[in-house]
Order: structure tokens, then C-alpha cells, then sequence
């Protein structure tokens, strides 16, 4: 087996290598690139046949994506949502995606923005979400929402806000049956007064019937 490198960056481990696979040391970006085999026939043929393949070599993020925008206060129905996600450096760029309440989020919410290459060759990709928030985004009161970076089979990681609506209503009920009482529960003040005089009223009424009696 005989190495041709076109790339000085590229070396490869002879002793690990055979015919049907060669191994790389210290592989960097320098070693993306077409690798070429080519398999030729001895004497007295000498017939030779190629084949060739584009490598990449990719560098994961080493964070999950980040939710930047307004995520510290509650949302309610009429507000608007403006959220940008920010995924880690990487090559290639991640794949992002924006999840309202676990569905995919419409492409007219959804606003794109160019990739940002950094100085050492890394690429930072971001994806806005702006909406107005109807009552139907919070379902059973709770509003969620989650951006995803992905890079092929190799990288998957999301991050996520979620909250209650603050508007909701509580609905209370009443105490089953055996269960303690609580203040809340007793009647308010006109209520007691009211059947305090009731009681005295009968109470009077039953002392003029036995005074009659005797």
C-alpha cells in the first residue's frame, strides 16, 4: 500500500492501516477534504479501478443551546414573545428548531438569521421565535417552550422555558367529607351575626311557652 498525501496535515498510520482501511492521527479541520483509493491489477493487466469520498470532520458543541431573551418574568395571553437560540460553536453549523408546547413552531414565527463565523473557524448559528401569545398556547395553563441544536446523528441537546399562565384562575372546592376546616371556610361576619339572632329569637320564644305552661 503506497499514501499519496495531498495535505501535509494529514498522517496517516501506516501500521494500522491495510488495504481496505487507513487510520488518521491527530486529525484536524486540515484533514476535511476527497480521499481517493484507487486499486490497480499487477502485470501483465495492470487494470486499475477508483473510487472517492469527501470527508469532514466535525467539531460538536461542547453546550447546549441558550434561550436568550425576556425568560425571567411570565408571560400572559396578549404578550408578545421574542426569544433568540443560541447554539455552541461548531462545524458545521447546528440545526436548530423551536417546539411551542412540544409542536413544531410555524415558519411565520420563526426568524432566520446568518451564521457567525468565528476567528477560529468555528460557526455560531442562531434562530429567532417572535409571536403573540394566544389563550390556546397555554395548554391546561402551562405554556412551554424549547429550541433544539442538532448536527447530524453525532450532537442532539435543547433547552427549554416553561410557566404557568399567571392569569389562570383557581378554582376552589369544597372540603370532602371528615377533612378539617379551615377559617376560609367558616361564615363570614353578617352570616354568624344573622344566626345569632335567630338563635336568641328562639331561645325567648321558648321561655314564653313554658312561662305559659305554668
Amino acid at each position: 500500500m503506497t499514501v499519496y498525501p495531498a495535505n501535509s496535515s494529514v498522517k496517516v498510520i501506516m501500521e494500522e492501516s491495510t488495504e481496505n482501511q487507513i487510520v488518521l492521527q491527530e486529525v484536524d479541520l486540515g484533514a476535511s477534504g476527497v480521499y481517493k483509493c484507487e486499486v490497480m491489477a499487477e502485470y501483465p493487466d495492470f487494470l486499475s479501478d477508483s473510487a472517492e469520498a469527501t470527508m469532514t470532520v466535525v467539531v460538536l458543541p461542547d453546550e447546549q443551546p441558550n434561550i436568550e431573551g425576556d425568560v425571567a418574568g411570565h408571560y400572559a395571553v396578549g404578550d408578545t414573545v421574542n426569544l433568540n437560540c443560541t447554539a455552541a460553536p461548531s462545524i458545521p453549523a447546528a440545526t436548530l428548531v423551536w417546539y411551542i408546547n412540544d409542536q413544531l413552531a410555524k415558519g411565520e414565527y420563526l426568524q432566520n438569521y446568518e451564521t457567525e463565523k468565528l476567528s477560529d473557524g468555528l460557526i455560531v448559528s442562531r434562530l429567532g421565535l417572535k409571536f403573540q401569545l394566544s389563550q390556546s398556547d397555554f395548554i391546561n395553563g402551562e405554556l412551554k417552550l424549547k429550541c433544539t441544536a442538532t448536527i447530524s446523528t453525532l450532537y442532539h441537546s435543547s433547552d427549554e422555558h416553561s410557566q404557568q399562565d399567571p392569569t389562570a384562575r383557581v378554582v376552589q372546592t369544597r372540603p370532602e367529607e371528615g377533612s378539617l376546616v379551615t377559617p376560609t371556610d367558616l361564615p363570614s361576619a353578617s352570616a354568624s351575626d344573622g344566626l345569632i339572632k335567630r338563635l336568641l329569637a328562639l331561645h325567648f320564644i321558648l321561655i314564653v311557652f313554658v312561662h305559659l305552661l305554668r
